[in-house]
């Protein structure tokens, strides 16, 4: 038994793969990980690698079977040694894959994933769009985390941001800069969660750990202001007039 399990850790190992890909994708979590426009392309590819494992271990079993009474016994000890060779490292990797999957549910980026990237990379912020002047204000409460972050890069006079709304959500991350601001942070995904760099506006609150949590995601309506002296690098920073609680969005990722 535990022979045989050696000889099929790989298919085992693919077989677990491709059943998680599964499952995210019919949990709707796949964007936690990868860009939604290689969604369907891995949902199809999992799909095929189930097929082609069945029809593996069909003809494999038979074929096991017509040689298992031919094969001498120094050819068995022989591959018997090379199977235990990667035992260790095979079920290792089997067993992180199963027990991430069964213990730790789908979860987005954290707060240490931004405190250990750099933080408003210029190929992370783009160039908002539909910013012409002929929308009126209501069309900034329709801008992103990134939109806001990618303005302040652009125009750091407060006077610009005075009566500007806004209206976004993101997760709370904590600022170097003081324990009155935390940043409002999302992820920028060029292909999947390993490439994730994170962009963030700051927050002007005094004892916002007592409010609000760190990781949470939240909505903030309010306005920016200059910053207070010495607070942070920031000129103008984000005074909030409310925040309330929000669930992960289906797709957490900015793109």
């Amino acid at each position: 038994m535990w022979r045989r399990f050696l000889e099929w850790r790989g298919v085992i190992a693919i077989a677990v793969l491709a059943s998680v890909s599964l499952w995210l994708g019919v949990e709707g979590r796949l964007g936690f990980y990868i860009h939604p426009r290689y969604n369907l392309f891995t949902m199809v590819m999992a799909s095929i690698a189930i097929v082609l494992l069945m029809i593996a271990v069909a003809t494999r079993r038979d074929r096991h079977h017509g040689h298992e009474h031919t094969q001498s016994q120094g050819r068995r000890r022989s591959r018997e040694r090379r199977l235990a060779r990667g035992e260790t490292m095979s079920l290792g990797f089997i067993a992180c894959v199963v027990a991430t999957v069964l213990v730790l549910p789908p979860a987005t980026l954290s707060s240490a994933t931004a405190d250990n990237r750099s933080s408003n990379a210029v190929d992370a912020l783009g160039s908002p769009e539909g910013l012409d002047g002929e929308g009126g204000l209501e069309i900034y409460e329709t801008l992103t985390v990134r939109d806001w972050a990618s303005l302040l890069s652009q125009n750091q006079n407060p006077s610009y941001y005075r009566s500007k709304p806004v209206n976004t959500v993101g997760v709370v991350t904590a600022s170097e800069d003081s324990p009155d601001v935390f940043l409002l942070t999302r992820f920028v995904v060029t292909c999947c969660a390993v490439d994730a760099q994170p962009v963030s506006i700051p927050v002007y609150m005094p004892d916002w750990q007592g409010e609000v949590q760190l990781d949470s995601w939240v909505r903030i309506e309010g306005g920016f202001q200059p910053a207070p002296s010495g607070v942070t690098n920031s000129p103008v920073v984000i005074v909030p007039l409310s925040i309330t609680d929000e669930e992960v969005p289906n797709e957490p990722y900015l793109f």
